[in-house]
């Protein structure tokens, strides 16, 4: 295993935290970007005859809030979101798989919290060389402070 370069490791356990409000448009255009056309997502008197009572976004919504919106000149070389600009000695990244809870549903008017942190970063030697691993955790929590989701996801740069 290679050392990590100490400006990495001290991006371990660091948080950082966005809010976003939803809105009626947002679930709407999530919907229809995802070919989930389900009322429940987007016609108030249907959604009102459910459970929920009022309009919901589909599960994996809160997702769109994982990564920051910035320009492309902002974007790391190879393209990925700046949330992975990890300084290691690395090229490129691929997603490396995630396990994604769904707590409370999402409605328009809802003030998501966005809490992102990097649990760990190591490395391990593959078939093509060096690879280093980074684990980030982002929580989603609405205004009452109740997780919508949680996202637990590993990344793989070599």
């Amino acid at each position: 295993m290679t050392e990590l370069p100490d400006e990495a490791k001290r991006m371990i356990g660091v948080e950082k935290t966005k809010t976003y409000q939803v809105t009626k448009k947002d679930i709407r255009r999530y919907a229809q970007a995802i070919g989930d056309l389900n009322p429940l997502y987007f016609d108030e008197a249907y959604a009102a005859g459910t459970r929920y009572g009022k309009i919901v976004a589909p599960p994996l919504f809160c997702h769109s809030f994982a990564f920051d919106d910035v320009p492309a000149e902002e974007l790391r070389e190879d393209g990925l979101p700046i949330e992975l600009d990890v300084p290691l000695p690395v090229t490129r990244a691929i997603g490396g798989g995630s396990v994604f809870d769904v707590g409370s549903p999402i409605s328009p008017g809802d003030e998501i919290k966005v809490t992102k942190k990097i649990v760990d970063i190591y490395s391990k030697t593959g078939k093509s060389g060096l690879l280093y691993f980074i684990v980030i955790d982002t929580l989603y929590e609405n205004q009452n402070n109740e997780m919508v989701a949680r996202e637990k996801a590993t990344y793989i740069q070599r």
